[in-house]
């Protein structure tokens, strides 16, 4: 459920936007800024609370812990995240998503479903030419089914970001992808269009303020479309570390109603 790696591209399966839902989403940030980063590790670790009704009868509310670590090398980067979640409220956390409102409504917690990312930078943005930058994931079903932490399918995405250069301060972008749901009996789980435009602005060097909309089409037969808008910061600190703040709101009825995070990230 993590919007780290998303709003990072602009300085972000969301909360994981519902990275509690999406945000889910890019992990490195665009332009100058991602050329400026060194090749090798970036460690982050982000506490997040995303809140709301996820089009069901009841207020659930969705605790994330993600830790990722990111690879970069020259224009290849790959991104894994592992989360510690808990879940306050009945409901199947699935994505971006909550799939079913049957169930327990007493708190669980335990480890979320694991995601490995791995993009390529074909070529840089120059003019009115934007860089193009195809790239895959695959979740894997490490979180509980049986405590409505996760499906226990895998799931996986291919998709392709597009980031424009708009001077040396603004970096529009649009991620777009498709996604193959594992299936559930009974609960008619659909693939997915993904989908995330932005854009960043460089305030200074170091400080990037990113608006985003993250999200995607419905997951379930007779539901709405999952969309947020996210507000992010990030300051660069030093060479070695990295802070976020983010706050997400949703714009429709299947998503998180208000979201915010933490992110500190450390380069290595």
């Amino acid at each position: 459920m993590t919007v780290l790696g998303s709003a990072r591209v602009a300085a972000a399966e969301g909360y994981r936007g519902l990275s509690a839902l999406a945000l889910l989403a890019a992990a490195a940030l665009p332009g100058p800024a991602r050329a400026a980063a060194p090749n090798g590790f970036t460690i982050g670790l982000e506490p997040s609370l995303f809140t709301g009704r996820f089009g069901t009868h009841h207020t659930i509310h969705i605790y994330d812990l993600p830790l990722s670590v990111v690879y970069q090398h020259n224009r290849l980067l790959v991104r894994v995240e592992l989360p510690y979640i808990a879940v306050a409220g009945a409901g199947i956390v699935a994505g971006q998503s909550v799939i079913s409102g049957r169930g327990s409504g007493a708190t669980r917690q335990g480890l979320g479903d694991v995601w490995v990312k791995a993009e390529y930078r074909l070529a840089h943005a120059h003019g009115a030419v934007p860089a193009i930058e195809p790239y895959v994931k695959v979740k894997l079903p490490v979180a509980s089914y049986r405590k409505g932490l996760g499906t226990g399918r895998f799931d996986e995405e291919a998709g392709v970001r597009t980031v424009w250069r708009i001077g040396d301060r603004v970096f529009p972008y649009v991620q777009l992808g498709y996604r193959v749901v594992g299936r559930l009996p009974g609960l008619h789980l659909l693939n997915v269009m993904t989908f995330e435009p932005g854009v960043a602005v460089a305030v200074t060097p170091r400080q990037f303020v990113s608006v985003i909309l993250i999200g995607h089409t419905p997951i379930q037969k007779r539901r709405t479309a999952v969309a947020s808008a996210i507000l992010a910061y990030n300051l660069r600190m030093n060479f070695r570390w990295e802070l976020q703040l983010y706050a997400t709101r949703g714009l429709t009825s299947q998503s998180a109603a208000f979201g915010a995070g933490l992110g500190v990230m450390a380069h290595f």
